[in-house]
């Protein structure tokens, strides 16, 4: 067995991004987008081609939102093109299904050309509503929006690893960390050994390693060998995906990537990970 890192994580690290957005061109339609006090539609007077015109119904501030899925505690960049129309303004919001504006509300948008927008965000639940905003309210009047992206861009594996999980399974690992996991779970570990995700510290000539302040423990749920462990994000379902965060690799007492003092484990013992790092060589 051998370390392995999923498609997200290789992409993630080369700064290769995947746009949460769906349909943020707005090439012949508006799908993807929910209408609140609004009509949607797609124009082609866009910034480069179509782009989304959100007009009022008169009822209030009309409005097109989008849900994406997003990991607690990760950086984000929303970017967008807007052009008011016959509005006086626009806006464009960031925040939770709750709560559209939790996060970033911007100021009034009156741009008469179209203008980039962009905005740095950290998540702050696993759904974040990205909101786009016409914001005069008579029967009519409208904004537009194009070129609608949003995309993590945590840096590196300490960023993209903040608050993640170790998983230690029984058997064989997968042939791929996109693939669900296989054996019995054994046990997670955590920095507070029971809920907080683990943090690493800043690399040191090439190696990157367990924060040191922290003790990543947890309690056995199952009886067996420990054969493999996952590093994963808070928030990865578990099953099989290329757009989750992963590394694997297998557990033995000495040489392997998870070195334990025994792989027999009981279940309700606690169990301790006291060295864990990882080493970027240099050749």
């Amino acid at each position: 067995m051998s370390l392995r890192l999923s498609t997200a994580l290789r992409n993630q690290l080369l700064g290769i991004v995947t746009d949460l957005i769906t349909n943020g061109t707005f090439t012949t339609v508006t799908t993807g987008w929910t209408a609140s006090g609004a009509t949607l539609s797609s124009e082609t007077t866009g910034q480069s081609g179509n782009h989304m015109r959100v007009l009022s119904s008169g009822d209030a501030a009309a409005s097109a939102y989008q849900d994406i899925t997003t990991k607690i505690g990760h950086t984000y960049k929303l970017s967008a093109y807007f052009k008011k129309g016959t509005a006086d303004s626009g806006k464009i919001k960031i925040g939770t299904t709750a709560a559209p504006t939790a996060i970033f509300e911007s100021a009034a948008l009156s741009d008469a050309d179209w203008a980039l927008k962009e905005y740095i965000f950290i998540a702050t639940a696993t759904t974040t509503r990205i909101t786009l905003e016409s914001t005069d309210a008579s029967t009519g009047e409208y904004s537009g929006f194009d070129t609608v992206v949003c995309d993590c861009v945590d840096a590196g594996f300490q960023a993209i690893f903040k608050d993640c999980f170790i998983n230690v399974y029984s058997g064989t690992q997968p042939t791929s960390a996109d693939d669900a996991p296989s054996g019995t779970l054994l046990c997670t570990f955590y920095s507070d050994g029971a809920a907080t995700g683990l943090e690493f510290d800043d690399a040191v000539a090439g190696v990157i390693s367990k924060k040191s302040t922290e003790t990543w423990s947890g309690t056995a749920v199952a009886s067996g060998t420990a054969g493999w462990f996952r590093l994963y994000q808070a928030g990865d379902g578990g099953a099989s995906s290329t757009t989750d965060c992963r590394l694997d690799g297998a557990c033995a007492t000495s040489g392997s990537q998870l070195n334990m003092s025994s792989l027999s484990i009981t279940s309700g013992a606690v169990q301790t990970i006291s060295t864990f790092q990882i080493t970027q060589p240099a050749a």
